[in-house]
């Protein structure tokens, strides 16, 4: 298999997210989920790497090799689209087999791969049914079938769970994880859904208007998220935001939010003068304490096993993760165990403290 290396990326259309010397890494073998809002640029960037977009500057290697000026049929690449993608008029088993066909392969080796490639993914018995036929989560095995045919040196996923309903993308989801891992293909997968990129990926890039805000392994994106565009996508459910104010007290300084006043050490919080911050919390930082702040419940959320209460005091409104389903205009004391401070002009975090 291949490594993928962007080097100096710069990409410029009308209307879509720019590159401006864009680097990124994608080690031989991993699965790197690519992350970001609509319009981030997320698949613009699989389009250069599959060669199916020419950027303005910068060089693509896979394996090590310069293919910037290589055709998309020489890249060695195989990509599944979310929008189904086969062939209307061909049956499954003559979609699997269509790279294989206008390949060259001789007929016996495309029958034997097409139905190896088949059994791998759970669709032996589909082998026979046209497109039309099959369910949106089949129809994507097939695509991934007729991708890996070819056995690819890079796997590139354009959001190939959207189309299903939340059931099946879980399974379509776990079945094209274990396929990838068995066959060791590096993979770029792309996603608007922070919670799908942290089960599948061995790191996460957040891709946002045409830059990489971070890259790492999820825990490390989940917990010490760079931007607030980062601490917004990674997580479910989404980080709460307050306007705050820092104090200085040296040697420290108070983070004042709302009615909540926290202690922190962080240097870039503890130089200079008072100023204006952005503090973020997740619902699971929000624990219940009798010596803490009170704030009163809002609303709910029931998710089954638990559930998460809105909280709120003097215009600050934060999540709260629940077991047993609180009283809804009622008070809870609570306090903060971990909060994530931002530039609001930037979005960049300036620290992530841990209250105790």
């Amino acid at each position: 298999m291949a490594s993928i290396e962007l080097r100096s990326i710069t990409f410029r259309r009308p209307e879509l997210a720019v590159f401006d010397d864009l680097d990124l890494v994608v080690e031989d073998g991993e699965l790197l989920a690519v992350v970001g809002p609509s319009g981030a640029g997320k698949s613009s960037l699989l389009r250069i790497i599959a060669g199916l977009e020419e950027s303005d500057a910068g060089v693509v290697l896979i394996g090590g090799e310069d293919v910037t000026g290589l055709s998309p049929s020489d890249r060695k690449v195989a990509m599944v689209f979310q929008e189904n993608a086969l062939i209307p008029f061909k049956d499954v088993r003559h979609n699997v087999a269509f790279p294989l066909e206008i390949g060259g392969t001789p007929k016996g080796e495309v029958a034997a791969r097409v139905e190896a490639e088949a059994r791998v993914l759970t669709i032996a018995h589909l082998l026979e049914r046209m497109p039309h036929q099959l369910a949106a989560g089949h129809q994507q095995l097939v695509q991934a079938a007729r991708a890996l045919v070819r056995v690819p040196e890079v796997f590139l996923m354009d959001e190939p769970l959207a189309r299903l309903d939340a059931h099946l993308r879980v399974l379509v989801r776990r079945e094209l994880r274990l396929l990838q891992s068995g066959y060791g293909v590096t993979t770029v997968w792309v996603t608007n859904d922070g919670q799908e990129a942290m089960a599948i990926a061995d790191r996460m890039a957040v891709l946002d208007r045409g830059r990489i805000d971070q890259v790492g392994r999820p825990l490390e994106l989940y917990a010490t998220p760079a931007t607030m565009t980062v601490a917004e996508l990674i997580g479910s459910p989404p980080m709460s935001f307050a306007p705050a104010r820092v104090v200085p007290d040296p040697p420290g300084c108070w983070i004042e939010v709302g009615p909540l006043r926290i202690r922190g050490w962080t240097p870039d919080l503890t130089g200079g003068g008072r100023r204006d911050v952005v503090v973020g919390v997740r619902a699971e930082d929000v624990i219940a304490d009798p010596a803490g702040t009170p704030m009163r419940v809002t609303a709910m959320e029931n998710l089954g096993s638990h559930g998460f209460a809105l909280l709120q005091a003097d215009d600050i409104t934060v999540r709260m993760r629940v077991n047993a389903p609180p009283v809804v205009g009622e008070a809870s004391r609570v306090r903060m165990r971990v909060i994530h401070v931002f530039d609001p002009s930037t979005g960049r975090a300036l620290g992530h403290i841990e209250t105790g």
